[in-house]
């Protein structure tokens, strides 16, 4: 017949842990808590400052970006306009329009008037004379 081997069992049994006397509850520190709560609400409000002032420099900067490229812009528009108007004020295209439009004709002598004074440098007598015809002339 067989017989039964024995079988060794090992029991694990928790150690004993030594009875624990109830304390009694500490009283927390109240200005340590107050002590830190300051301090993280400082630190929150320094990090929001930071934030919204980087914030403003950036968006400056953009705004900065998109107004230069705005002065570019109308600087280009600019010298469009100088060169339409250099072109409207062309004397070839004002005698084209005088001549086709208006109906008007280059005349055929041309006069012009000169000083029967010569010289740069007039005497006050001179002067004096000149403007007493032109007066003399008004008056009539």
């Amino acid at each position: 017949m067989l017989v039964n081997k024995k079988q060794d069992w090992d029991i694990y049994q928790q150690p004993e842990v030594p009875s624990i006397k109830k304390k009694y509850l500490v009283k927390p520190d109240i200005a340590l808590r107050v002590k830190c709560l300051t301090t993280v609400t400082m630190i929150i409000v320094a990090a929001m400052f930071l934030t919204a002032s980087s914030e403003a420099i950036i968006r400056s900067g953009y705004e900065l970006v998109e107004m230069k490229v705005e002065v570019i812009k109308l600087e280009k528009e600019n010298e469009l306009l100088q060169l339409d108007i250099a072109k409207l004020k062309s004397p070839q295209r004002i005698q084209s329009i005088a001549t086709t439009q208006l109906g008007m004709v280059m005349p055929q002598n041309v006069y012009c008037a000169e000083s029967s004074l010569k010289g740069s440098n007039l005497n006050t007598e001179g002067e004096k004379s000149i403007v007493s015809m032109l007066l003399n002339r008004k008056s009539q």
